[in-house]
């Protein structure tokens, strides 16, 4: 067990004693031992193989004193110190008897405290002459040996040549010390002092295989660090009091001088390395294990070390975790607790480090990160940091710390130099992500306009967008002020989410749709998800102006407000209108044919009016569409409505439309179809004189009108031969229509009516060409029945004799004209 007292660390020492009886002849051997089995006879003889002393050699006097630890043939590392020297006596034969006395202490003993063997050294030399006895390890006292004590020896010594030793050892090579010309050694104990201070710039843990001496003779042995005479073959040399030796050879050993010389230049503190280096205590490593010491020296400069790593792109999460854990944040300068919290945050779920940046929260902390994002570069760099260190802080340290994200997020929004677009790209991007909103925040969008449409572009653009964010914002805009305060956008909005659609403007509605690209289509697919087909009222001026470059706009109209659905009339008259301009949809107003309450109709018109009445291309559209099929009786009425309210152009567009359909150019319209008060405009045009008498006969004649009235419209029309060829058209459709018979009495009015035999020459006037295929041998059938008739009455009149037939007794040709022109008289009345 180690105790401590004041004096030191009180701990269990093995003891030993390896030597002759005095007067006998035989070889040495272990005389007593507190240790079991032939462990003691192991350190003894290797301390015993380094030599015997020699007269001649005056500063190789006794005592010498071997420090070892681990060996090949006992790899479990040791604390062992063995002290060779004479006592007076000698042995059968004369010659003087040595005695090699070892001690050794449990290696977790001494690592725990990190004893040096300066302090074990000391303790074992205060003890009675001839040491510990019996069979039971002995308590010692070892005193502590201070890193000022050991440091202060290396910078006698010379850093550089230290340094210059201990790399050697660290590069597997025996080191002799040998003495410099003129310059005498120390005495033993300051030699102890010397081998300790040369390894205390090696880490602790190296001396569970380091071994040491203060002499050595010409003997072999496999000691590390030792004064000697001379140096032998196969060992390395460096002159006690001389210049440094010639470097290892060894990558690492040569890293780890390297290391050494830059820290001692860079801090001029031995004291602090030597303390460093003798609290590296564990694990025990293999002999030489060069690269762990170089992680062990690493671990003196870690600080910048780690910092250096990061400025060169390397570093590793794990050690910046340690470095904060070793050195707080308010023990560093701005500049290194910027680098390291900065590649923290950045890596702090491979390090599992957010308890750590928690702990180290400040607002100073806060501060250096928002200069590290705005220090990224360009917008996108920055944005991207930020999005990363807050992501960093809401999953890793708000749990440790609450309020830090806020905090970090209020710092960003109020950078003094933000990028283009950066508080509302991160509010959006706050609430999207993480579901964090402040209150903050929220009054930044309603107050300033800028931010508001930033953040506003970013919702419409996310397809998986909630309407949640916004919600909100019109509730509390509903709540804390007056509609004539509540930014546009944000009245439009609560149109969208279920409020009055008479709160908002055209303006309004553009302000919201206009802030991207596809503003108007999201618009439009939000105004449907909420069932608020009514937005489209505010929507339309801004939304046909999109249109003008994205006709398909108009199917998102048509899913709005779809065809045959229930709608108020001015709903209905903007998506019929919307639809028709951007030729969505089959032709018409489909709409308008689902009108059926009360008062759905004047909504129609005036919703039409308003949106035709100063858009010349919109009342040509509006024209096309509601002509573009029979219109029928509620697309004439809307047509006149329309006329009237928008006289002039209105009027004239319907006009040319009818007039082209009527000549054949667009969809056949049938001129019965056209009302009155429209057919005198149309037929007032120099092309259509022929449309009114056209119109009028047509018209008569689906009524049941007399032959007499026909006749007359016949007549008033012109002279048979120079009828309009649309008359004769419709008169040859009627005389199809009616039969020939019909025609016959048309004629014979128009005979009687006038002199010149019109009605005669109309016959000539419907066959003269071949526009009406059949029509003449349908004529001419009837009138060959008529003749055969006629002349079978004319035999019956005049020439019959009993037993003659008709035929056989022909009218005299005197007779006939005057005859037919007496038949061909007709009594007025209707046609039966």
């Amino acid at each position: 067990m180690v105790n401590r007292s004041p004096g030191g660390r009180r701990l269990p020492a093995h003891h030993a004693v390896l030597g002759k009886h005095p007067g006998r002849t035989m070889g040495y051997e272990v005389l007593r031992s507190s240790l079991p089995g032939d462990r003691a006879g192991d350190y003894l003889w290797r301390a015993a193989a380094t030599g015997a002393p020699e007269g001649r050699d005056p500063e190789g006097a006794l005592p010498w004193r071997v420090f070892l630890a681990a060996s090949d043939t006992r790899p479990t590392p040791a604390c062992a110190r063995v002290e060779t020297s004479w006592d007076g006596t000698t042995d059968g034969t004369g010659a003087p008897g040595y005695t090699w006395q070892l001690a050794l202490f449990d290696w977790p003993d001494v690592s725990d405290t990190a004893l040096t063997w300066t302090g074990i050294d000391r303790a074992l030399s205060a003890l009675p002459t001839g040491g510990p006895g019996g069979e039971e390890p002995a308590a010692v006292t070892v005193p502590e040996t201070s890193a000022a004590e050991l440091a202060a020896l290396v910078d006698e010594l010379g850093f550089p040549w230290a340094a210059g030793v201990a790399a050697l050892l660290l590069d597997g090579r025996q080191v002799a010390l040998t003495p410099s010309p003129g310059r005498p050694l120390p005495d033993v104990a300051e030699r102890v002092r010397v081998l300790d201070a040369i390894c205390s710039l090696l880490p602790y843990a190296c001396r569970s295989w380091l071994s040491a001496a203060t002499w050595t003779g010409q003997a072999d042995h496999d000691l590390r660090l030792f004064f000697a005479p001379a140096v032998r073959q196969g060992q390395s040399t460096a002159v006690y009091g001389g210049a440094p030796p010639p470097g290892p050879r060894g990558d690492a050993a040569r890293g780890y001088l390297r290391g050494l010389l830059a820290l001692r230049a860079k801090s001029g503190d031995t004291h602090g390395l030597v303390r460093h280096l003798l609290a590296a205590t564990g694990p025990a490593t293999p002999a030489p294990e060069p690269y762990g010491t170089l992680k062990a020296l690493r671990e003196a400069d870690l600080l910048d070390t780690v910092v250096e790593e990061i400025g060169a792109g390397a570093g590793e999460p794990a050690e910046v975790a340690r470095v904060l854990q070793r050195h707080p944040a308010d023990s560093l300068d701005d500049r290194r607790l910027a680098v390291l919290t900065g590649y923290l945050v950045a890596h702090v779920r491979e390090a599992r480090a957010g308890a750590l940046l928690a702990a180290q929260w400040s607002g100073r902390l806060c501060a250096l990160l928002v200069a590290q994002v705005l220090a990224a570069g360009d917008p996108a760099r920055s944005f991207e940091r930020a999005q990363r260190y807050l992501g960093v802080v809401h999953a890793e340290v708000e749990p440790h710390r609450p309020g830090s994200f806020a905090e970090l997020f209020h710092a960003l929004l109020d950078a003094p130099s933000p990028p283009e677009d950066w508080a509302g790209s991160l509010i959006y991007m706050a609430e999207d992500q993480w579901g964090r909103a402040t209150d903050r925040a929220d009054r930044l969008l309603l107050g300033d306009e800028a931010v508001a449409r930033t953040w506003l572009r970013y919702l419409l653009k996310n397809r998986r967008r909630s309407l949640q964010p916004l919600a909100r914002l019109v509730r509390r805009a509903h709540g804390e002020g007056s509609p004539a305060a509540t930014p546009g956008w944000l009245r439009f909005a609560a149109v969208l989410l279920g409020g009055d659609a008479e709160a908002t403007t055209a303006r309004d509605a553009a302000d919201f749709a206009e802030v991207s690209d596809q503003g108007w289509r999201t618009t439009l697919d939000i105004a449907r998800e909420q069932r608020r087909p009514e937005a489209l009222r505010a929507m339309w001026p801004g939304l046909w102006r999109a249109a003008r470059s994205d006709r398909t706009l108009g199917e998102a109209v048509a899913r709005l407000v779809p065809a045959d659905g229930r709608h108020d009339g001015s709903l209905a008259a903007d998506a019929d209108l919307f639809c028709a301009a951007t030729g969505t949809g089959g032709p018409g107003m489909p709409r308008l044919a689902q009108l059926s309450e009360k008062g759905q109709l004047p909504a129609y018109v005036a919703a039409l009016i308003n949106r035709c009445a100063s858009d010349g291309e919109l009342r040509r559209l509006a024209v096309d569409a509601l002509l573009a099929g029979p219109p029928g009786p509620r697309g004439w009425q809307v047509t006149e409505q329309l006329a009237a309210a928008v006289p002039g152009a209105f009027l004239g567009l319907v006009c040319d439309t009818v007039h082209d359909r009527l000549t054949g150019r667009g969809r056949p319209l049938a001129d019965l179809d056209v009302p009155p008060y429209l057919m005198r405009h149309v037929a007032a045009r120099y092309d259509l004189g022929w449309l009114r008498p056209v119109g009028e006969f047509r018209r008569a004649a689906e009524s049941g009108a007399p032959y007499e009235e026909l006749a007359r419209l016949l007549l008033e029309a012109g002279v048979p031969v120079r009828l309009p060829a649309q008359l004769l058209a419709a008169v040859a459709g009627w005389t199809v229509t009616e039969g020939p018979g019909g025609l016959e009495q048309v004629a014979r009015a128009m005979d009687a009516a006038a002199p010149g035999s019109p009605g005669l020459r109309l016959y000539g006037a419907l066959t003269r060409d071949d526009r009406h295929p059949g029509l003449r041998e349908r004529l001419t059938e009837h009138s060959r029945h008529q003749r055969a008739w006629h002349e079978a009455v004319l035999a019956e009149l005049w020439h019959r004799r009993p037993g003659t037939p008709p035929a056989a007794v022909p009218a005299a040709e005197g007779e006939r004209p005057g005859l037919f022109r007496k038949m061909g008289r007709v009594v007025p009345g209707r046609r039966r």
